[in-house]
């Protein structure tokens, strides 16, 4: 299985969207940001999956709203 992982990862090198060296300056203007992110998104690709899953949680939340705010006292 470590075989197939590591020629998977072979098959991708220099083959990613993103360009390292702007991952790496963007890492650190956000690390001297006054509020850096705690889960930065890096390219179009992480951008577009990091909404994706937030828009799917914020659904969720939604859908079930009424019935997780009926927990509390009163």
């Amino acid at each position: 299985m470590c075989s197939d992982r590591a020629a998977a990862v072979d098959a991708m090198d220099r083959r990613q969207p993103g360009d390292p060296a702007k991952a790496a300056a963007a890492v650190l203007t956000a690390l001297d940001s006054d509020d850096p992110p705690g889960r930065p998104a890096l390219g179009n690709d992480a951008v577009d999956a990091m909404r994706a899953q937030h828009e799917a949680l914020a659904a969720e939340l939604a859908a079930w709203e009424e019935l997780s705010r009926s927990t509390d006292f009163g």
